[in-house]
């Protein structure tokens, strides 16, 4: 078994472990099969369109590339298309997934080091920066989880600290470069980071709990 498949297989099972400890309750909604088609379908675009966008349509890029950062805003946009064709823009879909991600996530960059992807050029290598903010944010979602049962705020939440992550590590990952030193992942936590400030701002003003 190589290191990358080893901590990608660990990555699922510390996650899977770690919702079952959690027991987070299950979403309310009147679509839940909808919703989980949907955010599959975009996640599944997200992890493609990235890759595809910065290299090339190419057949290698087809069958090996992917994002995670492109599968989370993928699944995103997707689920917040859906919410606004079924009038449910108040509803929060994500909350109890986001801790179980980021830990599985966590243990999935420390594979992308031993698989040789997803690498830059820092002090550090750039993967286990990527794992230590996964396991990070883990621990304070739950924390903030813990005090406020605000599971309606945890994926905004998270996806606004990785996408601002991103935007700064970028600067040193080996990515092709689309417009002077912006990559596209640069542009594309440009365009989220408001549009997810906005939605944090909403809930929490709103007092809606989901």
């Amino acid at each position: 078994m190589s290191p990358y498949f080893f901590f990608e297989v660990l990555g699922i099972v510390a996650g899977a472990f770690v919702a079952w400890m959690i027991k987070m309750p299950a979403v309310k909604s009147r679509h839940k099969l909808d919703v989980y088609i949907c955010g599959v379908a975009g996640l599944i675009i997200g992890l493609k369109a990235p890759v595809l966008l910065s290299y090339g349509f190419s057949s290698d890029m087809l069958i090996n590339g992917k994002s995670y950062m492109g599968g989370l805003l993928g699944a995103f946009t997707a689920i917040n298309l859906y919410k606004a064709f079924s009038h449910q823009t108040s509803a929060s879909f994500g909350g109890r997934f986001v801790i179980p991600l980021a830990v599985a996530a966590g243990f999935g960059k420390i594979g992308c080091y031993y698989n040789g992807c997803c690498g830059g050029n820092f002090i550090l290598p750039v993967q286990f920066v990527e794992s230590v903010f996964q396991f990070v944010a883990a621990l304070l979602l739950f924390l903030f989880y813990f005090r406020t049962k605000r599971a309606d705020l945890l994926f905004p939440i998270y996806l606004l600290a990785y996408l601002v992550m991103r935007f700064l590590v970028e600067f040193v990952r080996i990515e092709p470069r689309v417009i002077g030193p912006f990559t596209i992942y640069h542009i594309l936590a440009a365009v989220f980071i408001p549009i997810l400030i906005y939605i944090i701002a909403r809930r929490s003003h709103a007092g809606v709990c989901q």
